[in-house]
């Protein structure tokens, strides 16, 4: 199967799309190669390799080889291009308006800012879930919230601690200088919203 390269650029939005959904788990390119068959008829293991390898050069994933099983993890990179907030000509844009980008990156303002209030203490998950609510946020799920605490983690914005508590895997977040700095405003970080000077 040869694909062109503008089904190139679709299928690895599609395999970032897929990786974006178990975030926390390297995706195998046989999996992917199984999950995306039905949209591209004769896909093969090969052709989900090229694209892992364009796809962790361009920075969007990172590969490993556990037990010698290629795999994919997405990267806060490829997360800002599925958000529509970096565009990379290999890769099929999205539109940040569909994408929900200003109410995501807001989200992760006020959870650095949150940190920010607390900065000697790393805080819980469900802290920041439950201030979320308080707000206004009822319909924002906790997963939702550890999903950002994680993309800002891995960004730098916060220091991420992950806790087992009786099988459940709790998030515990502390802001960075780095975090601090785009709440000042010294920084600009293009997955999180900034006011104006």
């Amino acid at each position: 199967m040869k694909l062109s390269g503008t089904k190139k650029k679709f299928l690895r939005k599609h395999i970032l799309q897929q990786a974006r959904e178990l975030y926390l788990h390297p995706q195998t390119d046989a999996a992917i190669t199984g999950n995306l068959k039905q949209r591209y008829p004769g896909l093969t293991p090969e052709i989900v390799r090229e694209a892992f390898n364009y796809l962790a050069g361009k920075k969007l994933a990172a590969i490993f080889t556990p037990k010698n099983r290629l795999s994919i993890q997405i990267t806060p990179g490829g997360i800002d291009v599925l958000d529509g907030a970096v565009t990379i000509s290999g890769v099929e844009p999205s539109s940040s308006r569909y994408a929900r980008l200003g109410y995501k990156k807001e989200l992760r303002r006020v959870i650095l800012l949150y940190c920010c209030n607390f900065h000697e203490f790393f805080n819980e998950d469900a802290e920041i879930h439950a201030e979320f609510i308080q707000s206004g946020f009822s319909n924002l799920l906790l997963e939702e919230v550890r999903f950002h605490i994680w993309y800002l983690a891995q960004k730098s914005l916060l220091e991420l601690k992950r806790v087992d508590m009786d099988g459940d895997l709790i998030f515990m977040a502390r802001i960075t200088p780095q975090g601090m700095d785009v709440i000042d405003g010294s920084e600009i970080n293009v997955g999180v919203s900034h006011e104006a000077r």
